[in-house]
């Protein structure tokens, strides 16, 4: 820098004293050497600015280009700074070239301003006259790094570069906090990243922990439901077999009392016979030992009425003197005494009938224990003749517990559901080995059909359909709804005679539910509508129930459909129409109102309207139904006449005048509102002392 200084001459000193101080002929290594001396470490950090002012940790470590062509290399790690050739193309005939930041600043140089063009041609011719060729290639070498512009220009470049410098320092200050940022970001990525790891390591551990809890908690689970399971399945044997052992020793216990089941052979037929018990033989010598009473007091009413005088016979003098001690005395009776003896013996008449019907009773009660006992008593002979009675499970889900009640070629048991933990009804069709494959897969298709027809309904006057599978190749089960209310066909011949109340109350049930059977899409004919296929549930409600004989009318056949299963069914409940042999009938939904009609009427009067006493046989033979025009009703017992009107809407001959299911259910004799009208209207009537209609 004391150099520098003194150059404040003309250009022409400041020339000389840098050719007294370059006197070694330039060369490629010394001009390299010269051009390393003016961007040498003490050179440059002898010069003031920014970028020597700043201390060593915010020194750049990019290269910088200085102004002698040469590229400079700083590290804040290293005290040496390293030197390279800048790729730009040579200058004065050395190996330097002009660096990109000179080239960026055309004509600058930090010692001498740019001169005139004629006075470069003076100053050049000058130098050639007076110095050898070595000092002109010192000249043209020196020349690089010194331009001829004055001293202002050299403060403005320097300025610039200066500001150039502190824009790049700036920006690598900016660029350095970035990058500080950047690793900061990254180291706490990186510690996020490693935090992530160990948590996910410890959910995978955490999860496979609690996997193992799973699995094992699974396998007591099933281990427990596996224990629970089997007590389950022995508590309802054990259940079972108590329950089967108690009905077996109530029998035994009910044989001496009520009677027995015997047989007896006629010729080559072999009957089963009742032969009664010591019950039934107190009351029929009860009753007879009463009728013997009765005729006796007959007969002395007789023979007292016969010894009254004749008209014009004289009267006894004395009034109980008709008899003697021997009883040989006069035979006349006075009139006054036979009053009295009349009402003796009237009382004593009244009295026997009394203590008869008391006996009648009784025997009625006893016919009603009769007849149960049989049934109990037949169903535990078929319950110990069946191959299912050894408490089986069927489709690992289902152990059967008793026999509820034995049809043609199906056993219906009671069973427990170990699934659901509840009783259920299953329907075991056992197919005949004897048959033939037509008919066995005849069968098959009728009962498949009725599956298909009752799983689609859901109504709570419908029997539930639970499950169906198949038990062997001649075995198949439908598992139902248990109603432990049993059927009303029991329930009829248990009470006789039910109120015309409470049997209105069932035949608005049975509608309600042919009321859902029509309403669906493709409505369905129950067909086989009886006391047998309504099942009263525990708290008494009605459910209907067997859909085997059902038919499925498709949209559009609003005129009816054929019925192709004729002589099918129970012929009782049938109407008039499908006993038809001269063309194919029509039937509609009137089929099940006539078939309401018929029960409602059997729980009434005791008795079905039509072929009561008589067989399926005979009513075909006979063509009762066909002749069925006129429904009467007894006088004993009395019913209703808005009863009687709408059994009569039920019973029309002609399907046109017959009511259809839902005429049958909006009738004003089973409306709740029209039934409270009429009583009001009653009730009004007769405290104004008017008779009622």
């Amino acid at each position: 820098m004391a150099v520098l200084g003194n150059l404040n001459g003309s250009n022409e000193a400041r020339l000389a004293l840098l050719e007294k101080r370059f006197a070694i002929p330039p060369s490629p290594a010394t001009s390299r050497e010269a051009n390393s001396q003016l961007s040498c470490p003490g050179a440059r950090d002898s010069t003031p600015g920014p970028e020597n002012d700043a201390p060593e940790s915010h020194r750049t470590e990019a290269p910088w280009h200085s102004l002698d062509g040469l590229e400079l290399s700083t590290d804040i790690n290293a005290t040496k700074k390293r030197r390279r050739t800048s790729l730009g193309p040579g200058a004065a005939g050395g190996r330097g070239g002009v660096s990109p930041p000179q080239n960026s600043l055309p004509g600058f140089s930090p010692f001498r301003p740019t001169a005139h063009p004629q006075e470069r041609d003076r100053e050049a011719s000058r130098g050639a006259a007076s110095s050898p060729p070595s000092s002109r290639r010192q000249r043209n070498t020196i020349s690089r790094y010194f331009s001829t512009s004055s001293n202002a220009n050299s403060s403005d470049g320097m300025a610039a570069v200066e500001a150039a410098v502190k824009a790049q320092t700036a920006a690598l200050a900016a660029a350095e906090l970035h990058a500080a940022q950047l690793k900061m970001e990254a180291e706490e990525a990186r510690r996020d990243l490693q935090a992530a790891r160990a948590a996910r390591e410890d959910a995978e551990d955490r999860l496979a922990a609690m996997q193992a809890e799973l699995g094992e908690a699974r396998r007591a689970g099933a281990a427990q439901i596996a224990h629970v399971r089997a007590t389950l399945l022995r508590l309802a044997r054990t259940c079972a077999a108590l329950e089967r052992e108690s009905t077996a020793q109530s029998l035994r216990a009910l044989a001496p009392r009520l009677g027995s089941l015997g047989v007896r052979r006629r010729g080559i037929e072999v009957q089963e016979v009742w032969e009664e018990g010591q019950a039934f033989r107190d009351l029929r010598a009860k009753l007879t030992a009463l009728a013997e009473q009765r005729d006796a007091i007959e007969a002395a009413r007789k023979a007292a009425k016969r010894r009254l005088p004749l008209p014009g016979q004289p009267l006894p003098e004395e009034r109980n003197e008709g008899t003697d001690a021997a009883g040989t005395s006069t035979s006349t009776l006075h009139p006054e005494d036979w009053v009295v003896q009349e009402e003796i013996y009237k009382a004593r008449l009244a009295a026997t009938k009394r203590e008869e019907e008391m006996v009648k009773v009784d025997l009625a009660r006893l016919e009603t224990e009769k007849m149960l006992y049989i049934r109990d008593l037949k169903r535990v002979r078929d319950e110990d003749a069946s191959r299912f009675s050894n408490f089986p499970v069927l489709n690992d889900r289902y152990v059967l517990l008793d026999l509820l009640g034995r049809g043609g070629f199906s056993e219906v048991y009671r069973a427990f559901d170990l699934s659901s933990q509840r009783d259920v009804a299953c329907k075991i069709h056992q197919l005949n080995g004897q048959w033939s494959e037509l008919k066995k897969a005849s069968y098959v298709k009728h009962s498949v059909r009725e599956y298909h027809i009752h799983k689609k309904l859901h109504h709570p006057r419908i029997v539930s359909l639970v499950d169906i599978f198949e038990i062997d190749n001649n075995t198949f089960a439908t598992v139902l709804e248990l109603c432990e209310g049993g059927d009303l066909d029991s329930y009829c011949k248990l009470h006789e005679v039910l109120p015309e109340k409470e049997a209105r109350t069932i035949v608005t049930q049975v509608l309600s539910g042919l009321q859902y059977l029509n309403t669906k899409p493709h409505s369905v004919i129950h067909y086989d509508l009886k006391p047998a296929n309504i099942l009263f549930d525990g708290v008494g409600e009605v459910k209907l129930t067997d859909f085997g004989l059902s038919k499925v009318v498709d949209d559009g056949q609003t005129m009816g459909m054929e019925l192709t299963s004729q002589g099918a069914g129970t012929y009782w409940y049938l109407p008039p129409e499908c006993f038809e042999v001269r063309r194919t009938p029509l039937i509609s939904n009137k089929v099940d109102v006539w078939s309401v009609g018929v029960i409602l009427y059997q729980m009434l009067l005791g008795r079905r309207p039509f072929g009561h006493d008589q067989s399926q046989e005979q009513i075909l033979r006979n063509e009762v139904m066909l002749n069925a025009r006129e429904v009467k009703f007894p006088t004993k017992p009395a019913i209703s006449q808005e009863c009687k009107d709408f059994i009569r809407s039920c019973l029309a001959y002609k399907q046109e005048d017959r009511l259809d299911v839902a005429a049958a259910a909006a009738h004003p004799y089973l409306s709740v509102k029209s039934r409270e009208r009429r009583q009001s209207v009653s009730g009004r009537e007769a405290a104004a002392g008017q008779p009622t209609s």
